[in-house]
């Protein structure tokens, strides 16, 4: 013990005060070279610490968020690509689902529609995939045909009009201001109802004449029956007489309540 305590003595003895140069020194006998060094480190060591902090933040945000429904709703809300569809439905459930369908349908932030409109499909698509009663009603309410005892092709025509343009179901005006227009062609014998089009809505029987449109155009098939619960529809948005296009909505009847399943685009200019 008294051997390790003596080569201790001695081995700080040797790095005595006398013999470690002053900080006033060690400044006199840099050059150029030490102080780039210097330099550099210190802005190496800044540019780490900022990387860090900013990288825990923006990981911690996204726990904090998927802390309660709520939260991670108004996060949504604000951006709806900060998750996936797949984590969005399976931790909202299908009612919040719901309301954030609503919400991002009536949003005018061209910003906001960007991200949103690939975040939508994506979750009607994984709602329709769902057979529970929750999801189905929840997607039949988003499309206003949960009414069962609206006539079938009432619904059909609602439910496809939505998922075209959303719930608001307007087509901007084209650029003379000219509203957009709704014709549906339809069976002599289909019931005639209100399908919530924001603009002047024209039922014509197949083989009727129509006047020449002044605006952007919406054009409706008759309905197409495979079954009783297997349906489709051909839908044309004509934005302008260059630039549109064709889709076929196949619909099917779950629990009572119509939903889409699929969709085909036929044409597009």
């Amino acid at each position: 013990m008294d051997q390790l305590r003596s080569a201790i003595q001695e081995f700080f003895s040797q790095w005595g005060g006398d013999q470690f140069p002053s900080f006033a020194r060690i400044l006199e006998s840099m050059d150029w070279v030490s102080w780039t060094l210097v330099v550099l480190f210190g802005v190496a060591v800044v540019i780490g610490v900022f990387f860090s902090l900013s990288s825990r933040r923006t990981f911690l945000a996204e726990e904090d968020v998927e802390a309660t429904t709520d939260m991670l709703l108004a996060r949504l809300k604000q951006d709806p690509s900060v998750l996936p569809p797949t984590a969005i439905l399976s931790r909202l459930g299908a009612e919040a689902t719901l309301g954030l369908l609503e919400y991002g349908d009536r949003v005018d932030d061209l910003d906001f529609r960007y991200r949103w409109g690939s975040v939508r499909n994506e979750l009607l698509y994984l709602l329709s995939k769902q057979n529970a009663f929750g999801p189905i009603y929840a997607l039949a309410r988003y499309y206003r045909s949960a009414e069962k005892e609206e006539p079938d092709t009432l619904r059909i025509r609602r439910t496809a009009l939505i998922h075209k343009l959303g719930i608001t179901r307007h087509l901007e005006p084209n650029a003379d201001g000219s509203p957009a227009q709704l014709r549906i062609r339809c069976h002599p014998a289909e019931v005639v109802g209100d399908l919530g089009f924001d603009g002047s809505t024209l039922w014509l029987v197949p083989a009727e004449p129509a006047p020449p449109p002044q605006g952007p155009l919406i054009e409706m098939d008759p309905v197409e029956f495979d079954t009783l619960e297997r349906a489709a529809l051909n839908l044309n948005i004509r934005r302008t007489p260059m630039a549109g296009g064709g889709f076929r909505i196949k619909l099917e009847k779950r629990r009572g309540l119509w939903v889409v399943v699929g969709e085909d685009i036929e044409w597009a200019s």
